[in-house]
């Protein structure tokens, strides 16, 4: 009687996307036979599955549905350089047994699967089965060095923007000791350094820094001035081993905008396929609307006068009456201009979010709904000039009071 699992899912691995297990047994010609997959999460059992062979005796259990369920992922708003995102990841494992006989009872014997982690992302299939757990994980053992990537696909050969008082996010993975050092580096438009900050911070499982200039500003020694005086800044994380830096992940590069809008700037963040969160700035003339809706009844012409002994006609009576009504406010955003590339990237990773908020000012957030029901992946060659309209729905309605 032997169980051997011969596939599991990676060290870490996307909730949303398969989260499989394939195991075998010699037992499977037994009458009745079955197996009964137990699913840990966070060490507490979450389910019980019987599972029967597929092939020869091979059979397979698919976690995603019960894991997906368990993890969120909320804007992270904390004030500090880096929060550790317990909510958005946790442990997985299995426990495998055999079933059969007339009638079927459990055999005893079980397997216990290697310990994993899931995190709240959800990958495009062709993203998933390239996708290997070694690409984002800053270790200290990791052979990746330098090549390993914060949580998000916008293209690393355009600019990433931020304003002096806008937010901003990177996300990564961590395997190794507590705790990871942090580099910023500040530069002017000529590459000069103007400044540096490090520092040794501790890191959970899935970690997210608050890349903010003023959130910069208020965690580290770095001041106002020197980001006034920088074009753009970078910020890179290395795992820690007795002291020995190793594990490095890619050095990202933020540029400080600095252009004088014509019209008022809307900044979106949202959640991304890979579980972190990304931003963008719409800096074209934006357009809010409202739709009202309107609770009406309908009442006789007339009135009895005051001493209720006579039919009268007014005008201010009225027919046709209102008692509430009911706002729904919308907003359209406009991006400037765009090379393909960012355009292709922002459609299919905002359009495609759960979550999406709207910075109302420096650091507080409002949930809205993305209403644009598909998208193009733009072309110079075909489009010409680039731009993108987001319809945004906001989530907070008005009802008036009663008359």
């Amino acid at each position: 009687m032997a169980i051997t699992i011969t596939q599991q899912p990676q060290y870490f691995q996307p909730a949303c996307n398969p989260y499989v297990w394939v195991f075998e047994s010699d037992q499977t010609a037994q009458p009745n036979f079955s197996f009964i997959v137990e699913l840990y999460v966070g060490g507490s059992l979450v389910s019980t599955h019987q599972v029967f062979n597929e092939s020869g005796n091979y059979a397979r259990f698919d976690a995603s549905g019960d894991i997906r369920c368990l993890l969120t992922s909320e804007m992270v708003t904390t004030g500090a350089l880096l929060t550790f995102y317990d909510p958005a990841v946790d442990v997985v494992n299995i426990r495998v047994y055999e079933k059969y006989g007339t009638p079927p009872v459990l055999s005893g014997t079980f397997v216990t699967g290697t310990v994993n982690r899931a995190w709240n992302a959800s990958l495009r299939h062709p993203d998933f089965i390239a996708y290997n757990y070694l690409d984002y994980m800053v270790s200290r053992t990791n052979t990746n060095s330098g090549n390993i990537l914060f949580l998000t696909d916008f293209p690393r050969t355009r600019k990433y923007f931020v304003g002096l008082y806008e937010s901003a996010f990177l996300t990564f993975l961590s395997r190794s000791k507590p705790s990871v050092d942090f580099y910023l580096k500040l530069y002017d438009i000529n590459g000069t350094l103007i400044t540096s900050y490090t520092n040794t911070i501790g890191v959970g499982d899935l970690n997210v820094i608050d890349c903010s200039p003023q959130n910069l500003i208020a965690n580290t020694s770095v001041t106002l001035l020197d980001f006034q005086s920088c074009a753009y800044f970078t910020i890179r994380v290395q795992g820690l081993d007795a002291g020995v830096n190793s594990g490095f992940t890619e050095t990202f590069t933020f540029w400080i905008d600095t252009e004088c809008h014509r019209y008022d700037t809307h900044r979106l963040h949202w959640l991304n396929k890979l579980g972190g969160w990304d931003s963008f700035t719409f800096t074209l003339v934006s357009t809010n609307s409202t739709k009202v809706k309107t609770s009406e009844y309908q009442r006789e012409r007339g009135q009895w006068n005051t001493a209720g002994t006579a039919w009268e006609y007014t005008r201010y009576h009225g027919e046709q009456m209102a008692f509430n009504k009911y706002a729904t406010d919308t907003t359209v955003l406009n991006s400037d201009w765009i090379q393909e590339s960012l355009q292709q990237w922002l459609v299919r990773d905002l359009y495609e979010s759960p979550k999406v908020y709207l910075e109302v000012t420096p650091g507080a957030f409002e949930p809205v709904k993305v209403t644009n029901e598909d998208f193009t992946l733009k072309q110079r060659r075909v489009d010409g000039l680039i731009r993108e309209v987001v319809n945004l729905q906001r989530t907070y309605t008005y009802n008036s009071q009663l008359t």
